[in-house]
């Protein structure tokens, strides 16, 4: 008959393993009521400066509006004074622009009588003017004479003239007149007051 034995087998030489003792299990400390008071008195604090923050805020926001809606309304205003003073300066540009050719022609009436009359004192025997038109910076004259020596010397007269310069003689042909011979031409010429100037530059 066989028999086996169940029971563990002491071994020689070794001791039974000893079991590490258990750690105690942490627990909630409560903090003594002296700290619990100094923490909820700082929140509260915080809680009142970000009140307080926002609260300000609120208000900057409220006058900054307030002050908007003045400026938009005091911008509606100026509106219809713009309107009007766009309307005068625009009226007053038109006056100018009429009153401008006014202003011209005084301005150069006087000159331009002054030229004429240089013109008229020199031409010379045998001379007829049949067209001139001036103004104050240039004119053209047509006209008939007896010769080709009497055009060239009114043009020698016109430049001696301290108003009248450049002169150029654009045409000469003969042109028969109640069966005489005549000389036909056009002259331009430049004229300005400061013609004196110029010429001694």
């Amino acid at each position: 008959m066989i028999r086996i034995n169940l029971a563990p087998l002491l071994r020689k030489g070794r001791a039974p393993k000893a079991r590490a003792p258990k750690a105690p299990r942490p627990g909630i400390k409560i903090p003594p009521i002296q700290t619990a008071i100094v923490y909820i008195l700082g929140i509260v604090i915080v809680a009142l400066i970000v009140i307080l923050l926002l609260v300000n805020q609120n208000i900057k926001m409220r006058n900054l509006n307030t002050n908007i809606g003045q400026l938009n309304a005091k911008l509606e205003e100026l509106k219809v004074y713009k309107a009007a003073v766009d309307s005068l300066e625009r009226r007053e540009r038109e006056l100018a622009a009429l009153i401008a050719p006014i202003r011209y022609l005084n301005k150069n009436r006087f000159f331009i009588a002054h030229v004429l009359d240089e013109i008229a004192d020199r031409v010379p025997d045998f001379t007829w003017l049949t067209m001139l038109s001036a103004d104050s910076t240039k004119m053209d004259i047509k006209g008939i004479a007896a010769s080709n020596l009497l055009v060239a010397d009114f043009m020698n007269r016109l430049e001696e003239s301290p108003y009248i310069y450049d002169v150029d003689l654009s045409i000469l042909e003969k042109k028969v007149i109640e069966k005489q011979e005549m000389m036909e031409f056009t002259l331009t010429a430049n004229v300005g007051i400061d013609t004196v100037a110029r010429r001694e530059q």
